[in-house]
Parts: C-alpha cells; sequence; structure tokens
C-alpha cells in the first residue's frame, strides 16, 4: 500500500511556507516604516539589500544603477559581494542580459537555472560567485527607470513567484523613498509618513495615534472596508474588529506603545456575508523624542490561504477517518484469518487422531503444522503492514520463537544479517525457513540452527541439526514432496535453490532464496 504523507509532515511543509511569507511581509513592512524616516539613500539601498537577503535565504542581494557613461549597470550596492566589486563591478544593460530585460520591459526575470537559460546571457559576475538562480525587480525613479533590484543564490530551493512579490514590494518602497528624497527632502519629511506611498500599498494600510484612533487609512483599506475616508478617520481602531479578536488588537496596541512591533493574524469581515482573515503587522512610528508619535498598521488579506488550510485540515481529518476504518477493517480481517487458520489446524489434528491409517495421520499431521506456520508467518506481517520494509532478524526470530512453541521442545538458534526486506518476499522467506525447520525437527535431533547471509541479490539459508545427515537420494521425495516443492518455489531459484552439505558432521542443507 502506497504510504500517504502524515499530518506531521504536512503541517512542516506548511509552517515552513508560511513562516517565509509571514517573515517577508514583516520585512516589507519594517523596511517601509524605515524608508518614511530616512534621509540617507545610499544607506537606505544597503538596507535594502540586506533586508531581500534575509527574506530570501540567500547571501547575495543588490542593486544595480546604470552606468553613467555606459550601456551596462554598476554593482552600486550590495550584501555577499567582495567589497571590491560593490561600486565597480559592472553587468550588460542589454536585453540580453537579466537586468536589462528587466529594466528595458519593466517586467521582474525570474530564473532558476542560469547556465541552462536560452532567454538570456549569465553575466561573468555571477558565474564568479557561482550563482544558478536569480530574480530581477525593475526599481521605478522619478523621471525614469532607477535601477534594478536583484536576488541571487548560488544553492538551496527555487525561487519562486511569492518571492517576485516580495521583491517587489522592496523595489516599491525604494522607489517611492528615491521620489521623497529627490523632492529636495534633505531633512525628514514634516509628516512621519506619506499618503503617496501608503496608497500605493495593495494592502490595508492605517495610521493611528498612539491610543488606536485612525488618522488616516489608505486607498486599499477603504476599498476593503467599502468606506470613505470621511466615516473612518476618528474612529478607534479596535471598533472595526469583531469581538473575537478584539484582544489581539488591545494587545497589539499596547506592545507597540512600548515601541515593540508585533505580527499577527486575526479574522474580520468586511461585509457580513464576506469574511475575510488578516496577516497584520503593527509597528511604531518615533518621534524626534524617541516617544512613540503614531501607529502604523499592514494587515494583508490571507482569506483564500486561510480557506485552502481549513480545506487541507478538513481532507487531513478525513483522510485520517477513512484510514482509522481501514486499518480497523484490516485488523478485523487479519484476526478472522488468523483465528480460520487455526481452526483447520485443529481439524486436522481431530481428523488425524481418527485415522486409522498411519500413513494418513502422518500426512494431516504434517499438514496441520504447515496451516500453524502459515497462521505465524501471517500474524507477524500484518503486524508489520504499516511499514514499507520489514527487518529480517526481527521478523525471523519472532516467527521462530512462535514456531518452537507451536511444534517442538528443541531449541531453535537463529544468525541472520540485519537487511531489510519488503512484505511480499519477507513472507516466502519465513514460509521457507519454517518448512525447513518443520523437516528438521521431523527427521532431525538435538539443537536446529537457522543462519541467514546476505549475498547481494539473493541470501543463503542454512539450516543445520544434530541429526545422522540427510539419505543418500535426498532431496528426492519419500512423501508427497509438497514440502520441498514450496521451498523450490519460493526460493525463486526452482530445483537449483536447494543443496544437501554432505561434508558437514552434522545434518546440513543450504537454500539460496532471491531477495528481489
Amino acid at each position: 500500500m502506497q504510504q500517504l504523507p502524515t499530518d506531521e509532515t504536512i503541517r512542516t511543509a506548511l509552517k515552513r511556507t508560511h513562516a517565509r511569507l509571514h517573515r517577508q511581509h514583516a520585512l516589507v513592512v519594517e523596511f517601509g516604516v524605515m524608508s518614511l524616516q530616512s534621509t540617507d539613500l545610499d544607506q537606505l539601498l544597503t538596507r535594502a539589500c540586506e533586508v531581500v537577503a534575509e527574506g530570501m535565504d540567500t547571501q547575495y542581494a543588490k542593486v544595480l544603477q546604470p552606468e553613467p557613461d555606459g550601456d551596462g549597470f554598476i554593482l552600486s550596492h550590495g550584501v555577499g559581494w567582495d567589497a571590491s566589486d560593490i561600486g565597480k563591478a559592472t553587468v550588460g544593460g542589454d536585453e540580453a542580459s537579466p537586468a536589462g530585460y528587466a529594466m528595458a520591459t519593466y517586467r521582474p526575470v525570474l530564473s532558476n537555472h542560469l547556465g541552462m537559460e536560452n532567454r538570456f546571457r549569465t553575466p561573468e559576475l555571477l558565474k564568479k560567485y557561482g550563482i544558478e538562480r536569480a530574480i530581477n525587480v525593475p526599481i521605478r525613479g522619478v523621471l525614469g527607470p532607477f535601477g534594478v533590484l536583484e536576488a541571487d543564490s548560488s544553492n538551496g530551493d527555487d525561487f519562486v513567484e511569492s518571492d517576485l512579490v516580495f521583491l517587489e514590494g522592496i523595489a516599491t518602497v525604494i522607489s517611492l523613498a528615491v521620489e521623497r528624497i529627490s523632492t529636495g527632502a534633505d531633512t525628514p519629511h514634516p509628516d512621519p509618513y506619506s499618503e503617496t506611498i501608503l496608497n500605493a500599498s495593495p494592502d490595508w494600510v492605517e495610521i493611528m495615534t498612539p491610543g488606536g484612533e485612525i488618522e488616516f487609512m489608505n486607498e486599499a483599506g477603504l476599498t476593503f472596508m467599502n468606506a470613505q475616508a470621511s466615516k473612518v478617520v476618528g474612529q478607534r481602531w479596535h471598533d472595526l474588529w469583531p469581538e473575537e479578536s478584539r484582544s489581539l488588537v488591545w494587545e497589539a496596541l499596547g506592545r507597540v506603545g512600548a515601541g515593540e512591533t508585533m505580527r499577527f493574524e486575526a479574522y474580520c469581515p468586511v461585509s457580513p456575508d464576506e469574511p475575510k482573515w488578516w496577516d497584520v503587522t503593527v509597528a511604531p512610528i518615533m518621534a524626534v523624542n524617541g516617544q512613540v508619535d503614531r501607529v502604523i498598521a499592514v494587515s494583508r488579506d490571507i482569506t483564500e490561504r486561510h480557506q485552502y488550510e481549513a480545506q487541507l485540515l478538513s481532507l487531513i481529518e478525513a483522510q485520517n477517518s477513512r484510514q482509522s476504518r481501514s486499518d480497523l477493517y484490516l485488523e478485523e480481517i487479519h484476526h478472522r484469518v488468523k483465528n480460520s487458520l487455526h481452526l483447520v489446524n485443529t481439524l486436522l489434528l481431530l481428523q488425524a487422531n481418527l485415522a486409522p491409517d498411519a500413513a494418513v495421520k502422518l500426512q494431516l499431521e504434517t499438514a496441520a503444522g504447515r496451516v500453524v506456520t502459515i497462521a505465524s508467518v501471517h500474524e507477524r506481517l500484518y503486524e508489520t503492514a504499516e511499514d514499507q520494509g520489514v527487518r529480517a532478524p526481527d521478523y525471523l526470530n519472532a516467527l521462530l520463537g512462535d514456531l518452537g512453541k507451536a511444534l517442538a521442545d528443541r531449541k531453535i538458534l537463529l544468525e541472520a544479517d540485519d537487511f531489510v526486506l519488503p512484505p511480499e518476499r519477507m513472507a516466502p522467506l519465513g514460509l521457507v525457513i519454517s518448512e525447513l525447520i518443520t523437516n528438521a525437527l521431523k527427521y532431525g535431533k538435538g539443537t536446529i540452527e537457522v543462519v541467514v547471509k546476505n549475498a547481494g541479490d539473493h541470501a543463503l539459508l542454512t539450516v543445520r541439526d544434530e541429526g545422522d545427515g540427510f539419505p543418500a537420494n535426498y532431496p528426492k521425495p519419500t512423501g508427497t514432496g509438497l514440502g520441498m516443492r514450496l521451498v523450490k518455489s519460493y526460493s525463486g531459484y526452482g530445483n537449483a535453490a536447494v543443496n544437501v552439505d554432505r561434508k558437514d558432521e552434522k545434518s546440513c542443507i543450504h537454500v539460496r532464496f532471491k531477495l528481489n
């Protein structure tokens, strides 16, 4: 049966993906708040590269700007690159270059296989650092293109579409900061925020007093709330949230009032018929005196993701419920099979006791013994049915213990190499060894030694007891020969499977058993 992903595996993958998205969201918000108070463009661009590297889990990020007297780009700011390359290294600016294409078309470029790209050539700078994948996002300037923001990676996972959104968010903040700084602001803006910047965000953004009174809501937020600015300004932020979410809102305002940043997820419908879930980051905007002057809240709509998670968890629960029912049914089937086999064993032994002919009695007892063997092999296998493979020593030790208790008081010793077999081959192995042991119990004497050696594509089985050796015509059958036919059939080698070791002082037989 094919193994399905476990609940823990699915939840771990979801948590890892969500953690990356949450971190990227928080980084964009924090960078946006930092940009509102920055007047040093160089410092801002370097910080942008640091944020990109952190959000993308990569070592390399950079800003490329057009060369003043050339056709290419210069690496103006970056992290991960040699200091000698920053401010000096260049890449091509034509459309055969990823950065040139992004600048010329104002479209982002994502490539996870630079060395195999037919669209672009790989810049020598990227070859120097062993870069295998890159994302290029254009940065708009005041009168024309400002440059390109790029994330690069030499290892790790592929970049994905959500990474593009993250980079575009950082590039948008850079563009707006460039616009603000270029308008002549050598000192901080008289207001600690810009309506132009905030209205450019696709997220729901509010500026509030430290106590939570709304002073500004951006256009996206007004659209989400289907409201007019005049009706929103002056309201208390927590009044917009339903009762079930207000404790989180109050906690966020309290922590932001102490100068902290907080992120939380909460439910807030925009209308009675339209439920919404939001990923909210709340941060302080500090005044010159170091006190909290205002509060910025950025809420991203995660309803689709939340619904997807709920559907996925519902599917997991339904799958588990079906799996539990199936396991119960399967366990009941195994239990009935075991009981039925033991019933057949009992009936055969009763029939043997009533048989007047000694030969018939022997054959019935032999058949009863084989039924017990099959029951034991079956029971041991279904106990490990959830495993893709079964360890030979564990399985055979348990099986031989069952046989020793059921068929004789003689000692059975096992020496087995540690290897794993799928259940469909472990069952025949158990039956072959059981048949050889049954034969030793019937015709041999003393301790029975069982050795199982892993020989690569096959196992070499050796069964030895303290008897006087096999007859000269063995393994030619003296009875029905069913036991030896079973051994040859299950082994996978037919007549070439069995070899009697007549040089051994004890009764010794070797059987080759195909593992695959």
